[in-house]
């Protein structure tokens, strides 16, 4: 089942906190032919989905954006908080 995202044009220091309140991190999605997103993720999902399929390094994603066919991706990096260690920000890479 994809991830449902929410593609977004730029969000200021407070914006960013207040989504990531409401359980969201922020994310890049990129790759070879694919024009570079901005996007909001829920966490949990993600992070549920990562785990479920055995770690950052063999998980593959499938990211629903509203453009159309959800992307099958892969998780390049996670950028976490410094004292809570909670994810703040995943860039993902799109599949071939």
């Amino acid at each position: 089942m994809p991830i449902s995202a929410v593609q977004h044009a730029g969000l200021t220091k407070g914006q960013r906190k207040e989504w990531r309140r409401k359980g969201y991190a922020t994310a890049i999605l990129y790759g070879n032919g694919v024009e570079p997103k901005q996007l909001l993720v829920p966490v949990r999902e993600v992070i549920h989905s990562i785990v479920e399929q055995g770690g950052k390094q063999k998980a593959v994603l499938e990211i629903a954006d509203g453009s159309g066919q959800p992307l099958k991706v892969q998780v390049k990096e996670i950028q976490r908080h410094l004292t809570t260690q909670e994810p703040i920000h995943f860039d993902f890479y799109v599949l071939n």
